[in-house]
């Protein structure tokens, strides 16, 4: 019995100097396909949608512009190349990230073109609380030979029951009603999804992009990194 107790402490002891030492070794990004492209100009196409909401790909895509356009690269208006391709009658995200390569440069010659999928997009409603998640992928390309220059994924998930202060069970259901009363006129996923692009597609966060021509910190160290959110 005493040798169980003495074995069960060490072991604990054990998993957790692993799990320590795991989150001290990440492996770096490897960047050197990122810099010999050196993109100076990044297009953006109309994400697709895993989610049940059909408002995700435009939510997303609305706020991309400005971290990437911050990070140090000249950002082609999403709102243009998305009218660009309905004109040619191609509205559907899927559709128009499967367009091939030439074609685009014909019409935009970009240096590198970005391709985002919504994972999980919107707020679900419980008794006393709700849960809005923005989940999204990325993927930069060389617009050139399609090589891959960069991927990363952000997940966001806020729960207003964490927010309670204790105040019974009726003030929780009020509180919760009104949340969602909230919710639905101003699409709280709207706001989440553009922290998840400003923590994405920033070249501040670890293991992002990297900092564009248009940046004082353009090929410079950097060491300052934003904590990831989740």
């Amino acid at each position: 019995m005493r040798l169980r107790q003495l074995l069960l402490p060490l072991s604990i002891i054990a998993l957790l100097s692993a799990c320590a030492n795991n989150r001290h070794h990440v492996q770096p990004r490897d960047y050197s396909q990122f810099q010999q492209s050196n993109p100076h100009s990044i297009m953006v196409m109309l994400p697709t949608n895993s989610s049940v909401d059909v408002k995700a790909p435009y939510a997303v895509v609305a706020q991309t512009t400005q971290p990437l356009a911050e990070s140090g690269y000249y950002v082609f208006p999403v709102a243009l190349v998305h009218e660009t391709f309905k004109d040619n009658g191609l509205n559907d995200g899927a559709e128009i990230q499967a367009v091939q390569l030439n074609k685009i440069r014909k019409v935009y010659n970009p240096d590198a073109i970005l391709y985002l999928n919504v994972e999980d997009y919107g707020t679900k409603y419980k008794v006393i609380s709700s849960v809005t998640t923005v989940t999204v992928n990325a993927k930069l390309v060389d617009a050139r030979n399609g090589t891959v220059l960069w991927t990363g994924r952000k997940n966001i998930t806020l729960d207003s029951s964490s927010n309670s202060n204790n105040n019974g069970l009726f003030s929780l259901m009020v509180n919760a009603v009104i949340t969602q009363i909230s919710d639905k006129v101003s699409d709280r996923a709207y706001k989440v999804a553009g922290v998840v692009d400003a923590n994405l597609l920033s070249a501040q966060e670890r293991n992002g992009i990297l900092y564009g021509p248009y940046s004082s910190r353009y090929k410079k160290p950097d060491t300052t990194t934003i904590e990831p959110i989740n």
